[in-house]
């Protein structure tokens, strides 16, 4: 369908100004003449942004948490107790919730807890995804007991933690029309808030080619898939799996864990953590461990994007990296980088890693990570305003579900760091840069017609307004996506 979109304010990101002009669109793309047989829509000095990229997400993971047992909003232990004394048996055999926090909760919703609640197999992943709380029939059920020790976890009290939750969820296949289900899903929620590019992370408890052809079949929205891989030789399916790719999937990337999160307490430490002295937290890699997935993934051309959250995992990650070639051509990424020092910083820079950060993180959990780090080592902590002073190239993320893809909150919690403008550059043009591929600049010549409207103006809003505004409309690949 070929377009005119009258009287409108466009942004550019580049240098945060606005150009009031009209914006011509034929077959998806943008162009210069007016097209032929166009639909004219006046937008009556409307405010038009291009799309913006979310960096690191899980798309279906936030499809599926609307199907599933909400708990983010749940803040007492009365609470709880009310919610999951009205369960009721469901069809596929267990029932599953996520986005609990203990330190909202003031207590860990363990198996004991658990136990004297319900009689229905239970599983409840914390928020960060990282940890998760089971009962003692969800352990008898589905034969458990495998995974006691795994980690630190610890069956007796139904805590499960980082690779025995990966290989939990590995027992509980998805079925394919599942999968369709929580796609459309999670995309509509992205669109709604003009997002229309997401970098996704998505499941590991299904069949690999089910999952590709479910991703690579749908038009719902630029999905930039980053493939978990648990073996540098898996390196080379990806590249074969990228037969696959269309206008709206790419498989570019592939990803892995270095460590887990704060709020589990298994981010990997230099040192213990002030609030468990005992433990450092998980390190899934060391540095000589990793260093044959950066080899491969140098040797296949394919990006790395590694999940880092302490400084521990920080460390051997730039040991591996220390390998590539100069200039990054690849932009290997790191995600996360929740705890960096001066020495750190500069090592990326000197790298040219890019990383994908989550300010909203500083916004919910700083209290919860200064008690974890203590008062010395949390002022290395969140460390987005010194990476971006050293240039080294940030993109924005939610991480959802562990936060709202909601880019506007996530905008305001930026502004500890960045003024608007940045932030905005990070989500609009930064993100779209991470794709390791040739990119043309947003709403010019030949541009995928992707964009979002406004009635305000984004710059201009007072921050406490942010957290609640309203997309009009999202349009991806000159086609209405979403309306208000």
């Amino acid at each position: 369908m070929n377009s005119i979109f009258k009287n409108c304010r466009i942004y550019n990101p580049l240098n945060g100004e606005y150009n009031f002009q009209d914006l011509f669109v034929e077959d998806g793309a943008i162009v210069r003449h007016k097209p032929e047989n166009a639909e004219i829509i006046d937008l009556k000095g409307c405010y038009l942004y291009p799309g913006m990229v979310d960096s690191h997400a899980h798309l279906l993971a936030t499809g599926k948490k609307q199907f599933i047992l909400d708990l983010t909003g749940i803040d007492t232990k009365d609470e709880l107790v009310t919610l999951l004394k009205n369960l009721k048996e469901q069809p596929r055999g267990f029932i599953e919730g996520r986005g609990w926090d203990q330190e909202k909760l003031g207590f860990m919703p363990d198996r004991r807890f658990l136990d004297a609640i319900t009689p229905f197999p239970l599983l409840l992943v914390r928020r960060c995804g990282h940890i998760a709380t089971v009962n003692g029939p969800m352990i008898w059920k589905y034969s458990l007991h495998d995974l006691n020790g795994i980690d630190g976890t610890d069956l007796a009290l139904g805590v499960v933690k980082e690779r025995a939750l990966e290989k939990l969820r590995e027992k509980l296949l998805s079925e394919r029309e599942e999968l369709k289900k929580y796609l459309q899903t999670g995309a509509d929620e992205f669109l709604k808030y003009g997002i229309t590019n997401v970098h996704s992370d998505d499941y590991h408890n299904m069949e690999l080619r089910d999952l590709i052809e479910v991703l690579s079949s749908q038009k719902h929205i630029r999905l930039y898939e980053k493939l978990r891989i648990k073996s540098a030789e898996e390196l080379e399916v990806l590249k074969e799996l990228q037969k696959h790719e269309t206008d709206f999937f790419s498989l570019r990337a592939a990803k892995l864990y270095l460590d887990g999160s704060f709020g589990s307490r298994t981010a990997a430490l230099c040192e213990p953590y002030t609030d468990d002295p005992q433990n450092k937290g998980v390190l899934y890699l060391s540095s000589d461990k990793l260093l044959p997935f950066v080899k491969r993934a140098e040797k296949e051309s394919i990006q790395l994007a590694i999940h880092i959250i302490g400084d521990r995992a920080l460390k051997e990650a730039l040991s591996a990296f220390s390998i590539i070639k100069e200039g990054n051509p690849l932009k290997h990424r790191l995600i996360h980088v929740q705890i960096a020092t001066e020495e750190q910083i500069k090592l990326m820079a000197h790298l040219k890693l890019r990383v994908s950060i989550q300010p909203i993180f500083y916004k919910s959990d700083r209290e919860m990570a200064f008690s974890r780090l203590g008062p010395e080592r949390f002022k290395n902590a969140y460390p987005f305003k010194r990476m971006d002073e050293a240039g080294i190239s940030l993109s924005m993320s939610t991480d959802a579900p562990v936060e709202s893809a909601n880019p506007f909150q996530n905008i305001h919690a930026a502004e500890y760091f960045f003024d608007r403008k940045r932030a905005l550059y990070m989500y609009m043009i930064s993100g779209k840069l991470f794709e390791n591929r040739e990119s043309i600049f947003p709403l010019t010549e030949g541009s995928k017609a992707d964009f979002f409207l406004l009635e305000r103006e984004l710059l201009s809003i007072p921050s406490n307004e942010l957290d609640d505004l309203e997309v009009s409309m999202t349009i991806l690949n000159g086609k209405v996506v979403y309306e208000r």
